[in-house]
């Protein structure tokens, strides 16, 4: 029995090994069943075209356009015109302009200061009084002449009667007629009135040595007024141009020692920006058709004028934009030490004023501004976006083929998105605009031209974007 049970219980470990095995087995066979099926019964992939296997590219036509240069810096606002009011006499201060204080405008003209004019009225007063004392003697010796001159004439006649009278007595001498006492009388007074009318001659002489010294000292006399006159004019400081206070140093009653320095003003009729522009004026340079030192060094004509350029001025700070335009007027005379680049003087007239409507922010000393400079437009010049130069001044461009082909270009300027080619490219070249990673040369491409970065070229080099 034993026997017969253990043969069962083996059986019964076989029938279950066994069912295990099948029940792995099964889905094994059916999963490759499948399998072959699917394979079996695959489509292969679809066949591509010919064209399919061409890249697509973006790309521009170039064509000549008038390119407006342009170029940026920036720089803070200073008056054109700092006036200092330094005293030129001294004394007590009697007035001051309530307006005198500082950041208050001012017009020209304007009476801000004026000195106890006391001691200088005065001096006036006393240089007229010498100058009239003076007078008074050139009248005085002008009489005394006159009336010399007078008996002159008179003791002159006596003399030519008395001279007649001695040749008269002589002749009858001669002839015996009269004694030789009465002849020696007639030449003794002949002498003697010939005395008198030099005596007169001389004091005729002496009063025009008296005359010269006279008319020396009304001359200092003179100048001493002059002097004064400026001295009492010194009390009364006026504002000589349109300005805003920006220092005061003194107060009513006080003091001021001559050379002081009593106020400060800055003129409000112009300012000036020296930017610092990057490249200088090297966008400019190519549309220079004469001597570029004839036209910097013209007898008093400004840079902008001489160079054909504008400028915009712009401040960088504030919720509402506003421009100013400006006169490109000379450069600095020297590099900045920081930036190592030239300053540009930039002038903007009237920079307080509001026209009609328009509200613009005053342009106040200190203020930082962007400057645009803006050159005369180059004519029929060609353009690409400024993406579309790769190393080494590579270029892509798509040949007549649809092979994309390099070209090496010589740049003239760029600016904002776009570069100037001066040499490398040829009107209707098809450049390539697509960053193609990588480019092979000879490589078979589909161009497709992108119409809005040709507008936006064009809106660029026109000057329309900022």
């Amino acid at each position: 029995m034993s026997r017969l049970s253990n043969k069962r219980g083996a059986m019964l470990i076989k029938t279950n090994i066994l069912r295990r095995a099948l029940f792995l087995l099964i889905p094994i066979l059916v999963g490759i069943g499948i399998f072959f099926f699917l394979i079996k019964t695959k489509q292969g992939p679809p066949q591509k075209q010919k064209g399919d296997t061409q890249r697509k590219v973006r790309i521009i036509e170039v064509t000549p356009m008038d390119v407006t240069p342009k170029t940026h810096g920036y720089g803070t606002v200073q008056p054109t015109k700092v006036w200092q009011a330094v005293a030129e006499v001294s004394g007590k201060i009697k007035y001051i302009n309530p307006a005198l204080t500082k950041g208050q405008s001012i017009s020209k003209g304007t009476l801000l200061v004026e000195f106890d004019p006391t001691e200088y009225k005065l001096s006036v007063s006393e240089a007229k009084a010498n100058i009239k004392s003076i007078d008074a003697q050139i009248k005085q010796l002008k009489d005394k002449e006159q009336s010399n001159k007078e008996l002159l004439k008179l003791e002159q006649d006596t003399l030519e009667i008395k001279q007649k009278e001695l040749g008269r007595q002589k002749k009858l001498v001669k002839d015996d007629i009269s004694s030789t006492s009465d002849y020696e009388q007639t030449e003794t007074d002949y002498i003697g009135q010939k005395y008198k009318v030099q005596a007169l001659e001389n004091t005729l002489v002496s009063l025009e040595s008296e005359f010269l010294l006279l008319r020396a000292q009304k001359e200092q006399a003179e100048i001493k007024l002059e002097s004064a006159l400026l001295q009492l004019a010194y009390t009364r400081i006026k504002a000589p141009f349109n300005g805003i206070i920006s220092a005061v140093n003194v107060e009513r009653s006080q003091f001021v020692q001559k050379g002081q320095t009593i106020a400060e003003a800055d003129s409000i009729d112009s300012v000036e920006i020296e930017a610092q522009i990057s490249n200088g004026l090297y966008v400019f340079r190519t549309n220079q058709n004469q001597d570029m030192a004839d036209r910097l060094f013209k007898k008093g004509q400004p840079l902008g004028e001489a160079l054909g350029i504008s400028a915009i001025i712009k401040p960088t700070t504030g919720r509402h934009q506003t421009s100013w335009e400006g006169k490109v007027m000379r450069f600095n005379a020297s590099i900045d030490t920081k930036t190592r680049t030239p300053g540009i003087i930039i002038q903007v007239d009237n920079p307080f004023l509001i026209s009609g409507k328009e509200l613009k922010r005053p342009l106040i000393k200190g203020m930082y501004c962007e400057v645009e400079l803006i050159g005369q437009p180059f004519k029929n010049r060609l353009v690409i976006p400024r993406t579309a130069i790769h190393e080494n001044n590579r270029v892509y461009i798509v040949n007549s083929e649809n092979k994309l082909m390099f070209k090496t270009v010589n740049i003239g300027f760029s600016q904002d998105s776009f570069s100037l080619i001066r040499s490398g490219l040829d009107p209707g070249d098809k450049v390539i605009i697509t960053d193609i990673v990588p480019a092979v040369e000879g490589m078979t491409v589909f161009p497709v031209i992108d119409e809005r970065v040709t507008q936006q070229l064009k809106t660029d080099v026109a000057g329309g974007v900022k």
